[in-house]
């Protein structure tokens, strides 16, 4: 089944007839429908009385988890009627599970959440206009310490398996990530809670996506950072949201340059892992562009990528990334070059530019 029916079979609603219906049954537990919501002459009425945020878009945000069970469940309730009953989940955690801890493993210090697009030829600048255009009041919510929408420029390692681009969150912690994903906020940045809203931001997504966002959650170990004051100023979030003009036809400035490595600890190496890196010794917070470090622990049932821990490094520029990588990055490797291999395979480097970049006062 194709991304555009894969969609509309998990989310479907007709067209504005007074003749027609369509019911809605949300689960939001994973059981028995709740609740049936019709609409008639109506179709505009918000539906944020009747459904959790996460209800109203989590099949746009995750489809390729999500639309599995809904379009197993949606069916035809009538071949004389155009009603439609859909069953779908709203919990995208429960579609990928939660990570089962080791006793001695790092305490999480941020919750990082992130999406992964693949873009149509060409519709990298069109997305990117979506994204500066979207209501949006993400820096003002509890919890929220960074964001950027990261534009991948390296190959990495199997160019077909690599996303075009990533949004990616960084809370304080899980409780301030779930509390974003079901409140108000989020209804806003993803169709406004209505219909039409919700219609606009599909057919707007089918135009320029090739398959399904893919979502990845991890707990954020060992987070660096450095005083963004500067930043918060050059970067004009008073609103909560990025004020950029884009035209849909050239790529946007980019705020920050990211570098990620990602590895495929092997089980029972976990603790081991993240040890390493905890007694590791490193200078990053001198050095010059440096911004944010944060080691990424996937939080997942399993990885589908196969990638359960990853290093997420910004910086102001490629230049500063690139000094540090001839410099002080030898000292910080040298040890682990000589220890005792706890991963598979060499780890797997990716590099971003980050545009629409916002950041906390405490930093990320």
């Amino acid at each position: 089944m194709d991304f555009c029916s894969r969609l509309l079979s998990s989310f479907f609603f007709t067209s504005v007839r007074s003749s027609q219906s369509v019911i809605v049954s949300w689960n939001l537990e994973g059981r028995e429908p709740r609740k049936k919501i019709e609409t008639s002459s109506s179709p505009q009425k918000n539906l944020s009385n009747n459904m959790s945020a996460a209800s109203l878009s989590s099949s746009f945000l995750a489809a390729s988890p999500l639309v599995g069970r809904g379009s197993r469940n949606a069916r035809k309730s009538s071949s004389k009627s155009s009603s439609f009953q859909i069953v779908a989940n709203a919990d995208m955690m429960k579609e990928v599970g939660t990570a089962v801890l080791q006793k001695d493993s790092l305490k999480a210090e941020r919750y990082v959440a992130s999406n992964r697009f693949k873009l149509q030829k060409g519709k990298g600048p069109q997305f990117e206009k979506r994204w500066a255009e979207r209501k949006s009041r993400l820096s003002k919510l509890d919890g929220f310490r960074f964001f950027t929408l990261m534009r991948r420029v390296s190959e990495g390692r199997g160019e077909e398996e690599e996303s075009d681009y990533v949004s990616l969150t960084i809370w304080s912690n899980k409780e301030n990530f779930d509390a974003w994903r079901t409140g108000e906020a989020f209804k806003e940045a993803h169709g406004g809670g209505t219909i039409f809203g919700f219609a606009e931001m599909l057919i707007s997504s089918l135009m320029v996506l090739k398959g399904g966002p893919k979502p990845a959650f991890y707990d954020g170990l060992i987070p660096i950072s450095t005083s963004p004051d500067a930043l918060i100023n050059e970067w004009q979030q008073a609103d909560g949201w990025r004020s950029v003009v884009a035209d849909g036809k050239n790529p946007l400035k980019s705020d920050v340059y990211v570098a990620m490595n990602r590895f495929k600890v092997f089980p029972g190496s976990e603790v081991a892992f993240e040890q390493r890196w905890k007694e590791r010794e490193s200078d990053l917070e001198n050095c010059e562009g440096f911004q944010t470090f944060v080691l990424l622990r996937r939080d997942a049932l399993q990885a589908d990528d196969g990638y359960n821990y990853s290093t997420l490094t910004v910086w102001k520029d490629e230049a500063s990334f690139q000094k540090w990588r001839e410099g002080s990055s030898k000292k910080a490797h040298a040890k682990a070059d000589q220890a005792k291999p706890l991963f598979e395979m060499p780890p797997s480097p990716i590099f971003y530019e980050g545009v629409l970049a916002l950041v906390d006062p405490q930093g990320a």
